[in-house]
């Protein structure tokens, strides 16, 4: 992707921003018309003898006042509704599509980037965009032109004057330009900051467990504290410039009241302009004050802008997984083999010469030594890591459609995912038409029903950010209910009864038999019961196959099975499972 702007962001929006500026330009028009209005008055009240006369102008200059009122409003709900209402499709579109780009991004941007980094890109930055985009280009509009046609109607009044006026301004925009580089790098130094602030508070928030267990409380105050401290910093970095900065901007303002209050008043002595257009010429100049000021608003929110643009495209220019939709999708699963598969990470061999076949309908454990590469196995049937020699029914794993596979293979981790929402929307994973029937009978079958009757709401009940209300079990087992209310082929089951008591773990297991009967069951566990009773057993050493077969034919050999079913002394009979 190149390197975007904000005219490429506005530049698709051109009708839009076309009749915008028209409306923006129409009020403008009409605040200039003011000052000539008043000053035909002022003439009027001092050479107009006849109180007649001068009641007429007054009203007749009264009702083109109130017509402009009119133009005004009506045109500045024009540039509003088109302008800002660009800024906020802009914003909707960068949103959805940084929303997309994270989904799809690879394992490497996540270990580069925080959540929180992700977090205050997404929300903090696109939300100064979309200012940059909508005020940000309306007062840099509004200040020029403002600027310009406010001069050309001094200048007609009186040029010389106009002259002297101008000096202080055209100081005044070498400052903005030397200011607006230094807002631009200040202001990526604090958006950098609150990034880090972002993410030492979710980091917080997520292991407040922990931290109360470990009564660490004041440590980690003393941490969030110190990012504060940071963010403050180089927060008044950006006070301080914008302090002096405002303020210069408008003392030239007021010096050019001065310049004219001391030259204009002379001109009027000596009969070179009226006191009409005196009174004209310090309305203008009282007018100036806003366009310079929206000059500086403008160099500062545009720059922002700019500078928050260029953090969301580093994330957006990062690499994504690969784009697998001209690759063949998977209609069914009939068998899955691993012939000599292998697996490593830089020099370091995680998966040696892995090789083992399961059909539908059997049922494969998978144990090991803590770090023997079991979850590695389970991803690579997932495709999260490539590899070659794996095949679904006798297709090589590389000309498959990744999306097709994790249709029908559904993974459910060591540590749960719970979401902030009802136990009805954990399971159903918010979808849209739920049945609330199916999940009863998910929930069952994971063995959830006597907690479901404990819950107040039942199905309704809000279990909280990452299933605060919800013991480690009863998280694993919600877990399980949703990976089968999806209705897959393959349930690949990681370590996700190890909070269970062997009871409950059997029942639930037994369960996963019956309903996998016809399908693929795939259990990784560390804990011997758990896969006891499937049809077939992998024993994961070191990334390779020790051994391979059913419990009763492994016990036998007295190798690493067998050792660690001693040190964990279980052994439960067949008619327990």
């Amino acid at each position: 992707m190149k390197k975007r702007t904000l005219y490429s962001l506005l530049k698709n929006h051109k009708k839009n921003i076309f009749f915008g500026i028209i409306g923006l330009t129409m009020v403008d028009m009409m605040q200039l018309i003011v000052p000539i209005l008043i000053g035909k008055v002022v003439d009027g009240i001092s050479t107009l003898n006849s109180e007649t006369e001068i009641i007429s102008l007054v009203n007749e200059s009264a009702l083109y006042l109130i017509g402009c009122g009119i133009i005004m409003a009506i045109f500045r709900f024009v540039w509003r509704y088109f302008l800002l209402g660009t800024s906020r499709r802009i914003e909707r579109k960068l949103r959805d599509s940084y929303f997309e780009k994270v989904q799809k991004l690879s394992q490497d941007s996540y270990q580069k980037n925080t959540v929180g980094d992700f977090m205050a890109r997404g929300v903090n930055d696109i939300e100064t965009i979309k200012m940059a985009c909508g005020f940000g280009v309306v007062v840099a509009y509004d200040g020029i032109v403002l600027l310009v046609f406010i001069f050309i109607s001094m200048f007609f009044i009186s040029p010389i004057f106009t002259a002297y006026a101008s000096i202080p301004f055209f100081i005044m925009g070498l400052l903005i330009v030397k200011y607006g580089d230094l807002i631009e790098k200040l202001f990526l130094n604090v958006q950098s900051s609150f990034s880090k602030l972002t993410e030492e508070a979710r980091k917080i928030i997520f292991s407040i467990r922990v931290i109360k267990s470990l009564n660490v409380q004041n440590d980690q105050l003393k941490q969030f504290k110190s990012k504060s401290k940071d963010y403050e910093k180089v927060n008044l970095s950006l006070v301080k410039i914008w302090a002096g900065y405002q303020p210069l901007i408008t003392f030239f303002t007021g010096l050019s009241i001065f310049v004219f209050i001391f030259i204009g008043s002379k001109m009027v002595i000596d009969g070179k302009i009226t006191i009409g257009e005196f009174s004209s010429l310090m309305v203008y100049l009282t007018m100036l004050g806003w366009p310079v000021v929206a000059m500086g608003l403008a160099v500062d929110w545009l720059k922002r802008g700019n500078a928050c643009l260029s953090r969301v495209d580093s994330i957006m220019n990062q690499d994504i997984e690969n784009d697998e939709s001209n690759l063949e999708s998977l209609t069914s699963i009939i068998n899955v083999n691993f012939k000599n598969a292998k697996f490593k990470i830089e020099d370091k061999n995680i998966l040696n010469n892995i090789s083992f076949e399961i059909k539908k309908g059997e049922s494969l454990g998978i144990t090991g030594k803590t770090g023997s590469g079991k979850t590695s196995l389970a991803n690579l049937l997932l495709k999260d890591i490539e590899s070659q020699n794996i095949f679904i029914n006798d297709k090589e794993i590389t000309r498959l459609n990744k999306y097709s596979i994790r249709e029908k293979i559904l993974y459910v981790p060591q540590n749960p995912v719970i979401f902030s929402g009802s136990l009805r929307e954990n399971v159903s994973f918010f979808d849209n038409f739920t049945n609330d029937k199916k999940i009863l009978k998910c929930l069952d079958l994971a063995g959830f029903t006597k907690d479901l009757s404990n819950l107040e709401n039942g199905l309704d009940e809000i279990i909280g950010e990452r299933g605060v209300t919800l013991s480690g079990g009863q998280r694993q087992r919600v877990s399980i209910a949703r990976a089968l209310y999806q209705n897959p082929e393959i349930i690949i089951i990681d370590d996700t009864l190890s909070s269970l008591d062997v009871d409950t773990e059997l029942k639930i297991l037994k369960n996963l038999k019956n309903e996998f009967k016809d399908k693929f069951l795939i259990i990784i566990s560390s804990r011997i019961s758990t896969i006891y009773s499937l049809d077939k057993i992998i024993v994961l050493d070191s990334g390779n196959i020790v051994e391979m077969g059913k419990s009763s034919d492994l016990i036998k050999n007295n190798n690493l099975f067998n050792q660690l079913l001693s040190i964990q002394k279980i052994l439960p009979g067949s008619s327990n499972v």
